[in-house]
């Protein structure tokens, strides 16, 4: 029983660390949830920096399991005492996503009285830095990713919080170290290139768009230094759209013309050959003969791209597939991007 004035104030913590190879899920609506969450969140990265440990990643999934047990150990408070709602889920580390998971750990609090969501959570927050055992929990070297659960009570001025941790083989929770493309993907965040989504996954089978991969090739380039124009070149592209600047530097560089009709159509998904196209002018349009027969069963010699599509092919960074197709029109998927750009790396200098 903590004392601060004449308000009583309870803040119970407990800790449990396991070894296992096992998904997760959390996101909550109300503002009391995301303040309280991000706070913990932050605060513990800040307790790892200052500890010479490396940042965890804030993993989506692992939030809404998180979040979950919190709301439960909230609800059963309602029926008992809080201290005997503070339990630990049992099957969290089973129900966090399990590509490349290695081990898990989960601690659990709960502050009542202290002042609002920021200064209960705060509470709990030092109630775990003084404790040995949520201590370890947080800064374990071995963790790699957190998820954050915060269920807060106003009329009471009661707050339950989760923190789940994971150990996973590669930067993100969707792509385990056996994945076809795990080195390609881990090259690109290596090349700052990219840094995944805000959830901790890569989302290896997604589409990537026009836009997309205008920024891709520009962090490729190393960022470099580029005002963008104020009048933007085509149509449908605006300034302060999110990737305006890597656009109008495509445009630039020559990488890029856009479309007859004068737009760029930014987010529509690209294409193979469009790829091949984009790829050959970022080498700098080096010389190359036009086909003499058809490069691939599905690209003709005259094709619109064939130039570029064989070069790809003569570079090693395509083989194409082992029907013997390219499949120009098709979507290209970010694990497949990830392996383009991986294996035109010497081509483009990156």
């Amino acid at each position: 029983m903590v004392q601060r004035g004449k308000t009583a104030a309870l803040v119970l913590i407990a800790a449990m660390l396991a070894s296992l190879a096992l998904p997760a899920t959390a996101n909550a609506a109300s503002s009391a949830t995301q303040v309280g969450s991000d706070y913990i969140s932050n605060a513990t990265n800040v307790f790892r920096d200052q500890n010479g440990r490396a940042d965890l990643v804030r993993d989506g999934a692992i939030d809404r399991v998180a979040q979950a047990w919190a709301e439960s150990m909230l609800a059963k408070s309602h029926h008992g005492s809080r201290h005997d709602a503070l339990v630990h889920n049992a099957r969290f580390g089973s129900q966090m996503p399990q590509s490349g998971l290695s081990g898990a750990g989960e601690n659990i609090a709960y502050a009542c009285g202290f002042g609002g969501v920021k200064a209960n959570a705060a509470t709990m927050m030092s109630g775990w830095k003084e404790s040995d055992g949520h201590r370890r929990n947080m800064l374990r070297g071995s963790f790699t990713h957190i998820g954050v659960g915060f269920a807060y009570e106003a009329a009471s001025d009661c707050a339950f919080a989760v923190q789940d941790f994971g150990a996973y083989s590669g930067s993100f929770t969707d792509v385990p170290s056996n994945h076809q493309f795990s080195a390609q993907i881990e090259w690109l965040v290596e090349q700052e290139i990219t840094t995944g989504y805000a959830d901790g996954r890569f989302k290896p089978k997604s589409t990537v768009t026009r836009e997309a991969f205008a920024a891709f090739l520009y962090r490729a380039a190393g960022t470099p230094a580029f005002s963008p124009p104020s009048r933007s070149p085509f149509k449908d592209l605006s300034p302060g759209d999110k990737f305006y600047r890597e656009i109008n530097w495509l445009d630039d560089q020559g990488i890029t013309t856009g479309y007859a009709d004068g737009t760029f159509r930014p987010k529509a998904d690209i294409s193979r050959e469009a790829i091949a196209a984009f790829l050959y002018r970022a080498a700098g349009s080096p010389p190359a003969s036009n086909p003499r027969s058809a490069p691939f069963r599905d690209v003709a010699r005259n094709d619109k791209f064939a130039k570029e599509i064989l070069w790809l092919s003569n570079s090693d960074v395509t083989t194409g597939y082992s029907n013997g197709t390219f499949k120009p029109y098709d979507d290209v998927s970010r694990e497949a991007t990830a392996a383009f750009l991986y294996r035109a790396r010497s081509i483009l200098d990156v």
